[in-house]
Formats: C-alpha cells, sequence, structure tokens
C-alpha cells in the first residue's frame, strides 16, 4: 500500500495516509507530550506479591500489551484481502482511534513513533498483518525482547486460529 501511495500520490488514500501520517501521529504526539505521564493501573508492572492476595486488579502494561497483540494480529487476519479505499480509511481511522484510547499512556506514545516511522500497510490482509508484526518488532526491540519473523502466510494462519505466532509454531 505504501509504495502505491508514492507512486500514486493524488490517489485518496493515499493522501489520507500521508494526511495521518503527517497530522494524526502529529496530533497524538503532542497529546501524549503535554498530558501527564500516565498513571493508570495499565501503565505499571504488577508487584511480585501481586498474585498473593484475591483482590482483583486491572492488568498491568504487560498483560495488556499480551492481549492487545493477540487480539490486533487476529484483527489483521481478518482484514480484507484486498481492502476498499472505504476499508482502507477505516482501518487507518479505527487504528489511529486504538492508539488515541490505548490505556497505557506512554506505550500509545511510543507507537506514534513506530506508526510515523512505518506508516501503516492497509491495501491487503497479508500487507495489513506483516505490518502489524514488524510494529510488533519495533516494539520488542524497544522492550529488548526477540523480534518474530514475519512470514505472511504463518501470521494469517496463527491470527485465524487465534494464536500468538509463537503458539502456531508450536504446534
Amino acid at each position: 500500500f505504501w509504495l502505491k501511495a508514492q507512486r500514486f500520490p493524488s490517489h485518496p488514500i493515499a493522501q489520507l495516509a500521508s494526511n495521518m501520517s503527517a497530522s494524526t501521529w502529529s496530533t497524538l504526539k503532542d497529546k501524549f507530550r503535554t498530558s501527564e505521564r500516565c498513571v493508570e493501573a495499565s501503565c505499571r508492572d504488577k508487584s511480585a506479591s501481586a498474585g498473593i492476595s484475591d483482590e482483583v486488579e486491572p492488568p498491568d502494561r504487560a498483560e495488556l500489551g499480551r492481549a492487545a497483540w493477540r487480539y490486533l494480529h487476529s484483527l489483521a487476519a481478518h482484514h480484507p484481502e484486498q481492502a476498499s479505499a472505504t476499508e482502507q480509511s477505516d482501518s487507518l481511522a479505527w487504528l489511529a482511534s486504538f492508539v488515541q484510547f490505548y490505556p497505557c499512556s506512554h506505550c500509545a506514545e511510543h507507537f506514534v513513533g513506530v506508526c510515523e516511522a512505518s506508516p501503516p500497510q492497509v491495501a491487503s490482509r497479508q500487507e495489513y498483518s506483516v505490518w502489524w508484526c514488524e510494529a510488533h518488532n519495533r516494539v520488542n526491540e524497544h522492550l529488548k525482547n526477540e523480534p518474530r519473523k514475519c512470514d505472511a502466510a504463518k501470521l494469517v494462519r496463527a491470527g485465524l486460529a487465534g494464536l500468538a505466532l509463537d503458539e502456531l509454531l508450536a504446534e
């Protein structure tokens, strides 16, 4: 998609993607820069003693992240094979909303940078799945975790099954 957008800069989706990368991500970056640092429970790491009590706690950022990535990879696997202009626009708008309202604001702030550095690819299921995998790898690098190989067919198969890529490879 992004290559198509670069070759056809007057295409409406190319213009939307360009505007999103320029204005939407910049606006979100400013929002996170000017708001107070993340104070929600979803921004903290649980203490080792957290599992001892019977008290229900909101998920910490690691739990939230694992659940979000599983959902996002599944979402990408259900993306249209070839997305229409409206579906591409809707996907970009959904992504901006997801980032804007993500419960961990410093996680969201970091992800804005990921989107600016590598704009979302929404033209097809395979491109979208690979883009999410590459975005996940950027986050993994930031967290000092191992990156995963972004094989489109395996990503789609895992996402359609509701599995993490590692779970698919373990089968």
